[in-house]
């Protein structure tokens, strides 16, 4: 394949072209500074000039090019603004796992509690589109659940006060919760609820017969904010009466993206590294997948650090090559705070004005 530099000039009334039209190609596409303003201009005064494919494209380039360090973070963030007017999945899928990412790695930066209040801003008009009916096409559904999960973890009170009184109507008067909107709520009860919710769920979890309601309850769970129970939870997952042995990885990553249980997971899986060796097996998937959802989200240097030390000379199979790809994203994630954190505070402090602290 050889690459071959094009020049041609635009007319003078020509703002931007849109290139990869409906992300036909697997290639990124890098704007001039001046072009991504009028390409965010044009989606703020209608976002609909561009098909929702287009507007999907858009975000997922803004947001790699900003982890190769190829444009500033206030360029995705000035982007992400006319979210408050998308009403469609496949924009808001692409642009939620991007925010959520930056959210963790703003975990410990000035900037955090501004960034949070930033996505809630965003994610308020949408939240009251979708609402609670378990109704709309496909997409419109997978739309709801996506929207409605991440302003939970986002504590979007207009959405945690209904999903909480769902989850008393379910626990003290048995009202059936909507399929698609079930996680979400057991997630809401369990989080914003105290030891008593959570043992309704443990026990709803070890008495329901039906596969899908054990699964979804069980990985709920891990949502609880209580380090007690958390470590319960965990400690539960080696009881081979309590969990079976093929969801005992989906235990600890349920509790490792919890904020408040990342690095309760990361002691459990260093003080039981032993039996899950032995659960899981040198040859077993299972290694790698365990390895990476408990450490990929790390963001600092002395967890880089400590990780590296930790499996230095543990014998993790075929988990070995996941393990190499996990430290090589805490690095990634190191670089950028580094890069990041600071401009994302200072554009949120002079551009952004809901927040007070």
């Amino acid at each position: 394949m050889k690459n071959v530099a094009v020049t041609f000039e635009l007319p003078e009334a020509v703002e931007f072209i849109k290139f990869n039209i409906n992300q036909t190609g697997f290639y990124r596409v890098s704007y001039p500074d001046d072009m991504w303003t009028s390409i965010i201009k044009t989606l703020m005064t209608n976002h609909r000039k561009f098909s929702a494919i287009d507007r999907a494209n858009l975000i997922d380039d803004v947001f790699t090019l900003c982890e190769a360090g190829e444009v500033n973070a206030t360029i995705p963030l000035r982007l992400s603004l006319y979210l408050m007017n998308e009403r469609d999945y496949v924009p808001w899928a692409t642009a939620l796992g991007y925010l959520h990412s930056w959210k963790q790695r703003l975990g410990e930066s000035a900037g955090y509690k501004r960034y949070t209040a930033f996505m809630k801003k965003l994610l308020g008009p949408i939240s009251r589109y979708v609402g609670w009916n378990d109704d709309g096409d496909h997409l419109t559904k997978l739309l709801r659940i996506a929207v409605l999960q991440s302003a939970v973890e986002l504590q979007l009170e207009d959405v945690v006060k209904p999903a909480k009184n769902l989850f008393e109507d379910w626990m003290l008067r048995g009202k059936k919760i909507p399929p698609n909107i079930r996680d979400v709520v057991y997630v809401a009860g369990i989080r914003f609820g105290s030891e008593k919710e959570w043992r309704h769920c443990w026990e709803t979890y070890k008495t329901t017969q039906i596969p899908s309601e054990k699964r979804i309850i069980l990985q709920a769970l891990g949502a609880t904010t209580d380090p007690w129970l958390l470590q319960r939870y965990l400690l539960k997952s080696l009881d081979r009466e309590s969990v079976r042995p093929q969801d005992v990885e989906s235990v600890i990553a349920a509790a490792a993206r919890n904020p408040e249980g990342q690095y309760i997971a990361w002691r459990h899986v260093k003080a039981y590294w032993p039996q899950l060796h032995t659960l899981f097996g040198n040859g077993s998937v299972g290694l790698g997948p365990l390895i990476s959802s408990v450490v990929s989200d790390f963001f600092t240097e002395y967890d880089h650090q400590e990780v590296t030390e930790f499996f230095k000379d543990m014998d993790v199979g075929s988990g070995e090559r996941t393990l190499e790809q996990s430290l090589e994203t805490i690095k990634m994630n190191v670089r950028w705070v580094s890069n990041n954190a600071d401009d994302v505070d200072e554009w949120l402090i002079d551009n952004f004005k809901d927040y007070r602290d």
